[in-house]
């Protein structure tokens, strides 16, 4: 080799070694990001204490999309889910209803996912995870215990809680059928995050729970006065990959009702078991790009 390529090839390992270090100088530090509870969507039962005529609670609420969002090879929820770049999800097969109506809540936890995952404009897929067998992180918080950082998915589908382990917060002795929890990163002052710069926060996880307070039912034909499991559990979903409600809240004859009518209306309004054209499109405009934005 002759002395000209010798210092060509010495000047491109300089350079290397100088941009490797560069990076490793400038690798953001995440240490002391931590996760902290920041929503909670709720499906409710259409019983209203209200009588007479027809009252608008809420207009619609536009594009249906929660102000969080997970963030595509985000190196936090790596620490937590196994070192997954995109999306996953658990489902804790130990925390199912004894009602005589559910035969197959195990997998509609699990279709309930893959519906989601089968809408074809977008390239984000949740994939499933072994559940690590750890309690609800949301539920021991609200006991005391701080948030634990035990978390082994990004979606758990935690389950089902009595009335009587369902805490207040969760909607026990309530309207609500079921929840879903954000919990979002903040810096070490406490801010939320963006680090891939989207407008939205970034999602440390999700959990969904059920409450037992019901009778539920995942037959096709519905018993009367049970809930849809299906149906409540597609919605939980939707909340897990960062759908909001929407459509117009009202409430006739004591009762509430949504309309136009969607998997993701706040409200539940009886048997529905595919997601309608708004909640494919509210999907579709959020994770159309992922995982580039």
């Amino acid at each position: 080799m002759n002395m000209k390529n010798l210092i060509i090839k010495s000047m491109m390992l300089a350079s290397a070694a100088f941009s490797a270090t560069t990076l490793a100088e400038k690798a953001p530090d995440f240490s002391k990001h931590r996760a902290v509870l920041a929503y909670a969507e709720l499906m409710t039962h259409p019983d209203s204490d209200e009588a007479g005529g027809i009252i608008v609670y809420q207009r619609d609420k536009g594009n249906g999309q929660l102000g969080a969002d997970f963030v595509y090879n985000d190196p936090r929820r790596a620490s937590f889910n196994g070192g997954e770049a995109n999306v996953n999800f658990a489902v804790d097969d130990t925390s199912m209803t004894s009602d005589a109506g559910m035969s197959s809540q195990a997998f509609w936890m699990r279709d309930s996912v893959h519906i989601w995952n089968r809408e074809t404009c977008s390239n984000m897929r949740m994939d499933e995870v072994a559940h690590n067998g750890n309690r609800g992180v949301v539920e021991r918080y609200f006991e005391g215990q701080g948030i634990n950082a035990d978390w082994g998915a990004d979606l758990t589908q935690v389950g089902f809680r009595s009335a009587a382990e369902f805490p207040a917060v969760f909607g026990g002795g309530s309207n609500i059928l079921g929840v879903t929890f954000t919990l979002t990163w903040v810096d070490e002052n406490g801010a939320p995050t963006d680090i891939d710069n989207n407008g939205k926060a970034d999602v440390a996880f999700r959990e969904i729970y059920y409450n037992d307070e019901y009778e539920w039912s995942d037959s096709d034909a519905v018993a009367q006065g049970a809930i849809d499991f299906p149906t409540v559990a597609i919605h939980e979903v939707g909340h897990g990959v960062s759908a909001a409600h929407f459509g117009m809240i009202a409430v006739k004859n004591q009762r509430l009702f949504a309309k136009p009518r969607a998997i993701m209306n706040a409200v539940y309004g009886g048997q529905l078991r595919d997601l309608t054209g708004r909640d494919s499109g509210s999907h579709c405009s959020n994770w159309a790009q992922w995982p580039n934005g």
